[in-house]
């Protein structure tokens, strides 16, 4: 034993510490009881000061041997086997247990990982020790300080090395979440110091990649403070710039951990103008823009407002700048040439273009291009409530973008909900306007931008100029059958109560395409060369129609008003219920179409019975049982539709 190393056998301390406790008490009842009798024999009594301040050792000594036993025993049974002396006792560190500030787990976790750190492996109850305790803040505050920033880094880059050895991916995690968890409390130079061996200009060559991953790869797992980590953030996107880093599996790490903090990842783009320019026209990452396009969706589509101003920018404003500026230089790229590929992947690029739908419609109405990119602030009058802040398209720009990115149907299926869902919203307001006395203007506007959108949209899938009798590409196949699926489930869409989207409603149209993609496209499909427009045209009226019955404007449902459907049913008797009426294509409430798909009975063994639904709703629609309110909104309808949508699709 020596004042820094000392040996513990556990039963022996027990033994050691009950035998103070007895000594303790016996102190306690003899030194008044000798005192009195020395007194009474008028002898000094300055002698038992010494039992007096023995007894006040022990007293403040026995708590801390516990502690150290506690300690000990911690280690021994929670966090692994430890280190013995020669004698067969436990070693024990003194100034270990003083940095760790006398906490059994942190003392134990530190030395747990000393020993991976030098012979390379992991005990399982280290492993389990640690990611119990990830969220506390306390422990993983004292173990990162205890443990130390060298430490930590040694451990990072041994998991970067066995990145295919499961407990090394487990302890990964658990360090980062533990780095995570401490990193409000962890000190500027404890982070300036854990990221030291990133300094450019301390670096003569590259260095070792996994010096970057180990970093990076701590980012994935943990909740970071958002200052601590932009700051590592950028720290290591500057070593990769200045060519210190070289692997992409680095960067790839980085933005999967700056897609956990939407602020981070704002502010990661936002603050640098060259950043957003570097990753989408240079830095190729080599995971098909999966990371990327990720921490672009949490940038854009996590906050949608119209606060602030362009000289005190808000979290939305942000967004919307942000979302205009990657179609720009996406359109940049193209024109350029050099960069073939886009560097994002189409899912999230549909993903970020679904959220901006609205100003999709709004440049392919107005066809002028008076800028490349910016935020757009005007308020559309004919939709109710304030809009967020827009992105501004160049029009010209956003369609080539379109193009590009709908060449695979996972970009395309977003934007395709996004549409029917944003027609359904116009439409519903223009019906509203109509209910209210306020006469059709509205509606018309609304069918005017929604054709002009969905005539960008679907020329942009190669839909909308189709010649007659020509085959379907590959990639036209899949959107004409994922056009086909909006339309027979475009009223199912996930609706969002206000129009500012955002990236969990966005998630939620993107299961359209994992469903459509279950099935099989058929070979060398041929479709008339006004299939589009037509299919179309069929969802805008399916759209209209809902509004208009979700608005009253046919009559109430019970009683059935004339040209409400539930009073057009054929073999409807007087007091029957018109819900269980084989023809009925209404659901329950009388106020909601049911979808194409529900119209059809797959279950019938005649295309009678099975389209007898489908055929009711176009006779109610189509052949005047729907009154004047409907014709009156058809051609309205139709009137906008068309004069929108002819800009792309003639």
């Amino acid at each position: 034993m020596n004042g820094e190393y000392s040996g513990i056998d556990p039963e022996r301390m027990d033994d050691f510490e009950r035998g103070l406790g007895q000594a303790e008490d016996a102190l306690g009842r003899n030194e008044p009881q000798i005192h009195r009798a020395l007194q009474r024999l008028d002898l000094d009594t300055s002698g038992l000061s010494a039992l007096r301040e023995m007894r006040s050792w022990i007293g403040t000594s026995r708590p801390d041997l516990r502690r150290r036993n506690e300690t000990i025993r911690t280690e021994l049974t929670e966090w692994g086997a430890a280190a013995k002396t020669p004698g067969g006792i436990t070693a024990f560190d003194e100034t270990l247990y003083g940095k760790a500030g006398h906490d059994p787990d942190v003392y134990a976790a530190t030395l747990g990982l000393g020993r991976t750190v030098e012979d390379g492996k992991i005990d399982e109850r280290l492993l389990k020790g640690l990611e119990k305790r990830t969220g506390d803040a306390a422990f993983a505050a004292a173990l990162m300080n205890t443990l130390g920033t060298a430490r930590f880094r040694e451990l990072m880059i041994e998991n970067a090395k066995r990145k295919d050895d499961k407990k090394y991916e487990r302890l990964q995690a658990a360090l980062g979440k533990t780095l995570g968890t401490a990193s409000p409390r962890l000190g500027d130079a404890w982070h300036k110091e854990l990221l030291s061996d990133l300094e450019v200009g301390r670096t003569t060559g590259y260095i070792g990649w996994e010096k970057g991953y180990a970093m990076a790869a701590a980012l994935k797992h943990g909740t970071f403070s958002t200052a601590f980590l932009l700051a590592t953030a950028r720290k290591i996107e500057s070593a990769d710039r200045g060519r210190v880093l070289l692997d992409p599996r680095v960067m790839v790490a980085l933005l999967e951990g700056l897609s956990r903090d939407p602020v981070a990842a704002q502010d990661f783009f936002a603050g640098d103008p060259t950043m957003l320019k570097r990753f989408l026209t240079e830095r190729r990452l080599g995971d098909d823009g999966v990371a990327l396009g990720k921490v672009l969706e949490a940038a854009t589509l996590t906050f949608r407002d119209h606060d602030g101003s362009p000289q005190n920018p808000s979290r939305g404003f942000l967004s919307a700048k942000l979302a205009s500026e990657i179609v720009h230089l996406q359109a940049v790229r193209i024109k350029d040439g050099k960069l073939p590929d886009s560097l994002v992947s189409p899912t999230s690029m549909g993903r970020v273009l679904a959220g901006y739908i609205s100003d999709i419609n709004h440049a392919a109405q107005r066809g002028r291009d008076p800028v490349s990119f910016g935020v757009r602030s005007a308020d559309n009058p004919a939709t109710p409530g304030p809009d967020s802040w827009g992105a501004q398209f160049n029009t010209g720009e956003l369609r080539q973008v379109m193009k590009e990115a709908f060449a695979e149907s996972e970009a395309f299926a977003p934007v395709l909900a996004a549409q029917a869902v944003f027609t359904g919203w116009l439409l519903n307001h223009g019906a509203a306007e109509m209910a209210a006395g306020h006469g059709g203007e509205t509606l018309l506007n609304s069918a005017r931008r929604a054709g002009a959108g969905f005539g960008m949209i679907t020329d942009a899938a190669g839909l909308a100029k189709i010649e007659e009798g020509k085959d379907l590409d590959e990639a036209q196949q899949r959107n004409m059958k994922m056009l086909l699926a909006a339309v027979n489930t475009g009223l199912a869409i996930p609706q969002s109560g206000t129009w500012s989207i955002t990236a969990g409603v966005v998630g939620a149209w993107s299961g359209l395409a994992e469903e459509i993609a279950k099935g099989k496209a058929e070979d060398n499909a041929r479709v008339d060369a006004n299939a589009a427009v037509d299919k179309t045209r069929g969802l805008v009226h399916d759209l209209a129609a809902q509004a208009m019955l979700r608005n009253g404007l046919f009559g109430s449902a019970e009683p059935a008003g004339r040209n409400h459907p539930w009073a057009t049913l054929e073999g409807l008797e007087k007091g029957d219920d018109p819900r269980d009426n084989p023809n009925n294509f209404l659901k329950d409430d009388g106020r909601t179409l049911m979808i194409m798909d529900e119209m059809i009975d797959k279950t019938a063994t005649n295309t009678t019975d099975q389209y007898r639904r489908v055929e009711a709703y176009d006779r109610w629609l189509y052949n005047g049982l729907s009154g004047k309110p409907w014709r009156e909104t058809e051609s309205l309808l139709d009137l906008g539709f068309s004069e929108g949508f002819a800009k792309y699709g003639s």
